[in-house]
């Protein structure tokens, strides 16, 4: 009886496995790693690259911000005169007309410090500080409003209550404070500004603006510079 020797031999040896159409699992492992990462890069270059017009907003969208302001009195009048530099505060209401289009109204305290010329006065009466509360009435026309950085022209006009106030001590130490009231008049305001969106809702804002206070009853022209810098706040429309 013949015994072949083939089946007698124990079967030792298996065939390398392949995979589908017979390409190696190394092979195929690097195409699943490499299509992986691509599908990852595709997916976070959607959601950190805004669409178009991302950053712009639909017409009647409110909103609101607060600034903090630094700035000068300037002029030949006696406030321009007597007062020097100071800070104040901003709140602004806004609302889109169109897509470059906007109108607000605007609440702000505005402070300025005597001069040393004014507080070396032998008056009886001597400021220590002339401050304003302003309201005014705002119309915006911006540029390349849907891109994340948008610059805008901004022109206002209002009233003002100013008061000067002069801080002491009396005799006994105590500290007191009179007040003079010059009466409300009216102003106006040209500025240019930038708003860079760090997202949909909510923005840095920067504007340098110049005011011209109408006052009848001080002699000469007094005009301001204000620089103020803050955030916005839109509704989610």
């Amino acid at each position: 009886m013949r015994v072949d020797p083939d089946r007698s031999r124990p079967a030792t040896e298996t065939a390398a496995p392949r995979s589908h159409a017979g390409m190696p699992r190394s092979s195929l492992r690097h195409a699943a790693q490499t299509t992986f990462l691509l599908c990852i890069v595709i997916i976070a270059a959607h959601l950190l690259a805004p669409a178009a017009g991302a950053y712009e907003h639909r017409r009647g969208t409110p909103s609101v911000g607060l600034e903090l302001q630094y700035g000068g009195i300037e002029g030949d009048s006696d406030w321009g005169d007597g007062f020097d530099y100071g800070l104040g505060v901003a709140v602004r209401l806004r609302q889109y007309m169109a897509r470059n289009q906007a109108i607000g109204l605007s609440f702000e305290l505005q402070r300025f410090e005597a001069s040393g010329a004014l507080q070396a006065t032998d008056s009886a009466f001597s400021p220590d500080r002339f401050q304003a509360q302003i309201l005014m009435f705002d119309y915006y026309f911006y540029l390349n409003r849907p891109k994340r950085m948008t610059q805008y022209f901004v022109a206002s006009a209002g009233f003002y209550r100013p008061e000067l106030l002069d801080e002491f001590e009396d005799e006994s130490g105590a500290e007191g404070e009179q007040v003079e009231h010059p009466g409300e008049n009216l102003l106006a305001r040209l500025g240019v500004g930038g708003e860079y969106f760090v997202a949909r809702t909510f923005s840095i804002d920067g504007c340098a603006s110049l005011y011209y206070w109408n006052a009848p009853d001080v002699d000469g022209l007094t005009i301001s510079g204000q620089i103020a810098v803050g955030i916005h706040l839109y509704a989610g429309r």
